[in-house]
């Protein structure tokens, strides 16, 4: 049966994918999330059980509780047993532009679907897709939380390399200024509190050059009391304009097209910045003003890459303290969502630096500090006392795999709530009530 099903999903999958589409599908936007649901529809697999857990595990993805901060570099691993799917909760500012690469390794050429969400008016609204073959890159329009869905195609075993970062959609617009050349920032007072700065002041020497942030034309040179020397350049990509004063010289006319990099004039200290260093005031508008920071504040950390060892993820491991915080993030600063007792089961997914993404038996995600696990081992001797069912999951209404009669002697490897995972002497493993 396994095997007929993988000859109709690699059928579904190369018609989905292939130069057999017509014009209409291979020009249209249609997520390829949802072309392989589509195509799986057509190769008869609609209300299979398999289909079915499949696009639940899509679903059930967005109920996650798993948090990151950006950047993020996770390392993991897909099991063709199983329909899954998993996901990346996170905050990002308008400004920014996401930037997704997914390297990924898997059999039967299957894919893995990128799919992010915003969360507005109190759902997840798909918002970018891409596929593995693709990167995906998506410019921030609203702060607010996002979230990352990655899922394979059926019946396919897949490691993959997933980093997400975030960088400003803008170059700072002083050549060769760094984060720390930002020396006050948007909303702080001005006049005795009787107006608030529209902007940042980007220090730098007089003379340095003042650069588009990105292509535009030049909409307005002038004067003013305020900006002494200004130039306004028009974004239509976005909507918007940007506003360079206290300049020593304007380099630019009126009308004039200019690409991101451009000389737009030099740093200077005209206007009412007369008695402060040189620097330019940098301002966005577009129906009033916009704080710029997010636009032109560089990632301030890298993620360094990191090993794993592979085997990980075909081995079941246990949890080795009295009691273990199972984190919503890779770090101390993410919120306990469960703890865990001493001998709790579960399995390595994934891995972002010193810290393991980890499923329980219940399949609830979360992370560990990698130092406070360590693989099940052989286990603790066990004889069982009276007659028990073997189940296939640790749960009384799961699926029964055998009967262990009394005086049978097995192998603990680790517990889970009332259960206790044990192998029979002759291979067999499954849950027992304790």
């Amino acid at each position: 049966m396994k095997n007929l099903l993988i000859v109709l999903i690699a059928g579904a999958l190369f018609s989905s994918c292939n130069g057999l589409k017509s014009i209409k599908e291979a020009f249209s936007d249609q997520p390829p999330y949802e072309t392989y649901l589509k195509s799986l529809k057509s190769a008869g697999l609609e209300n299979t059980t398999l289909m079915n857990k499949w696009v639940e595990a899509g679903k059930s993805a967005l109920t996650d509780s798993i948090f990151i901060d950006l950047p993020y570099k996770e390392k993991g691993y897909f099991s063709d047993s199983e329909p899954d799917a998993r996901s990346y909760r996170f905050q990002a500012k308008e400004g920014k532009l996401l930037q997704i690469d997914s390297d990924v390794q898997s059999e039967q050429n299957g894919q893995l679907f990128l799919d992010l969400f915003f969360y507005k008016e109190s759902q997840w609204k798909a918002i970018a897709h891409s596929d593995s073959a693709a990167i995906l890159k998506y410019e921030v329009e609203d702060d607010g939380y996002y979230l990352l869905r990655i899922q394979p195609s059926l019946l396919n075993s897949a490691y993959y390399n997933l980093t997400i970062n975030s960088n400003p959609i803008l170059i700072n617009p002083v050549q060769g200024a760094t984060n720390r050349s930002i020396g006050s920032f948007y909303g702080a007072p001005r006049d005795a509190g009787a107006r608030s700065h529209e902007g940042l002041d980007i220090f730098a020497k007089r003379g340095t050059p003042v650069v588009a942030p990105t292509d535009g034309y030049v909409s307005r040179v002038g004067t003013n009391n305020l900006g002494g020397n200004v130039v306004w350049l028009r974004d239509n990509k976005r909507g918007q304009s940007y506003y360079f004063a206290h300049l020593d010289q304007q380099l630019v006319s009126s009308g004039e097209r200019v690409k991101q990099g451009d000389t737009l004039g030099l740093v200077g200290n005209t206007g009412n910045a007369k008695n402060t260093p040189p620097h330019l005031h940098f301002g966005i508008y577009s129906s009033g003003s916009k704080d710029p920071l997010a636009w032109v504040k560089v990632a301030e950390k890298m993620i360094d890459d990191f090993k794993i060892d592979s085997v990980q993820f075909s081995s079941l491991f246990v949890t080795t303290s009295k009691t273990l915080n199972l984190r919503s993030g890779p770090g101390t600063n993410f919120t306990p969502i469960d703890q865990l007792a001493n001998n709790t089961i579960l399995k390595i997914i994934g891995q972002f630096q010193d810290w393991f993404r980890i499923e329980l038996p219940n399949n609830q995600q979360g992370f560990v500090f990698k130092n406070l696990i360590k693989p099940t081992g052989s286990g603790e001797p066990l004889t069982i006392k009276k007659d028990q069912t073997l189940l296939s999951q640790a749960s009384a209404d799961s699926i029964p795999i055998t009967q262990l009669l009394a005086n049978s002697k097995v192998s603990v490897l680790g517990r889970y709530n009332q259960f206790q995972f044990v192998r029979t002497l002759d291979g067999q493993s499954g849950w027992i009530s304790e």
